[in-house]
């Protein structure tokens, strides 16, 4: 296995951009957008892979590891740092969601059930310190093969709908509503232009530490725009799913958890009597929602490590098992009626979108290592992810969003705050 080649690092790009927000949001989009919707945000991933290739780019030129590239172009080591902390929080409560999908086919009410989310959190925090523990090279190898094991699954579940489904007529109408023109409004320009946003996965860190080893003759440009493809031909997969599941029940809800506890159970057990796919397409979902967190969990051990220069074994225990720390402290929150998954997610999705500009930052400062024609094209995308991060902010206050609007100010007002002492840290090494 050549894990310098284009095919698997590609292959590691789409891991990390497949989540799973491909499947229980991209297809509900598509059904309320119709064709219009999906070529509104085709336009919109394509402006978002020079951002990208940007990131990739800028820690290819010189090997820099993330911290010391912010601290040696820019004088700035405080935006790593930014990485690093939200990481941990967007790590701490993904991994409860992205658990639900397996451990909600044993225990029953898991989203509501104290012991289920402990159980939950631990599984998937040993597990990916078991991952994270054997180095950089196992643990891209562990992201190529879920990915490629998500899609025989999503595939496989596919063909299994469609052979059982009785009403193939309702399958092509279903379809049909997916693909149908329905026009594109202000709605649906601005819910894919956030969906785009979050599904490439901007503002998390981890393309500037792919970039730190990737060849030279591989572009970084092609390889964004290859993980996009992957990642499209994801979402595209996940809406033929849904339409087969309304084929069955046109009722169900297909957004959110309400789709993955509720809606898919109904269909594959209640009407089909079906299990076996149940558990293929839960299999699936959370191999999506693992290779996304692999590459979150190797991100934070990458900082950390760099930052504290321990061994990485060490490194990763320490790290990993403080973001579970804080993972347990969200389920007690939950247990005691706090809705700390929403406040920590408002807090972290803002963030990731100015993300995606601090982590294109050579664009701005206009960096000659960066290929001048990808410069150009990802001006654009930084025009506008910076509007959707002004929206988001400006929906976190309309909506009450107090202490998700609070938290963000604060991560990013002490960050910024210590950078001196980070750099003054970090240069007397």
């Amino acid at each position: 296995m050549n894990r310098m080649s284009l095919g698997y690092l590609s292959l590691v790009v789409a891991a990390f951009m497949i989540g799973l927000g491909n499947i229980w949001k991209f297809p509900a989009l598509a059904f309320q957008h119709g064709l219009g919707g999906i070529i509104v945000y085709v336009i919109f991933v394509a402006m978002m892979i020079p951002l990208i290739a940007v990131a990739l780019e800028s820690t290819k030129h010189k090997r820099y590891e993330l911290l010391e590239y912010y601290l040696k172009e820019y004088q700035r080591p405080a935006f790593g740092f930014m990485f690093l902390l939200f990481n941990i929080l967007l790590l701490s409560y993904y991994s409860i969601v992205g658990g639900w999908t397996l451990s909600s086919l044993v225990i029953e009410d898991v989203t509501s059930s104290f012991t289920g989310n402990i159980i939950t959190l631990l599984f998937v925090f040993a597990l990916l310190i078991l991952i994270l523990v054997r180095g950089r090279e196992k643990t891209l190898d562990v992201m190529v093969i879920s990915v490629g094991l998500f899609f025989l699954a999503v595939v496989a579940t596919i063909i299994g709908m469609y052979t059982t489904v009785p009403d193939k007529g309702a399958i092509g109408h279903f379809i049909g509503q997916a693909f149908a023109w329905k026009g594109i409004s202000g709605t649906t320009i601005k819910d894919m232009a956030v969906q785009a946003a979050y599904s490439v996965s901007l503002g998390m860190g981890f393309y500037l530490i792919l970039g730190a080893f990737l060849p030279d003759e591989i572009s970084g440009t092609k390889l964004a725009s290859i993980g996009v493809a992957l990642d499209t031909f994801a979402s595209i997969l996940a809406t033929f799913v849904i339409a087969m599941v309304l084929a069955v029940d046109p009722s169900i809800p297909i957004q959110g958890t309400a789709l993955l506890f509720q809606g898919l159970p109904r269909v594959m057990l209640d009407i089909l009597k079906l299990p076996a796919l149940l558990y293929l397409l839960s299999f699936a979902v959370f191999l999506a929602a693992l290779s996304s967190m692999i590459p979150i969990g190797e991100t934070i051990v990458r900082i950390y490590e760099e930052f504290t220069r321990l061994p990485r074994e060490k490194a990763v225990i320490i790290i990993i098992g403080a973001t579970a720390v804080i993972g347990l402290a969200n389920v007690f929150g939950m247990h005691f009626g706090v809705d700390t998954i929403t406040v920590l997610d408002g807090a972290v999705s803002t963030f990731v979108l100015f993300g995606g500009i601090i982590a294109a930052w050579a664009a701005i400062e206009h960096r000659e290592y960066v290929p001048k024609e990808v410069k150009n094209a990802a001006y654009p995308g930084i025009v506008l992810v910076g509007i959707l991060g002004l929206y988001s902010l400006f929906h976190m206050i309309k909506g009450g969003q107090y202490v998700s609007f609070v938290l963000l100010v604060g991560i990013v007002g002490m960050a910024l705050a210590l950078n001196g002492k980070l750099r003054d840290y970090l240069e007397a090494r």
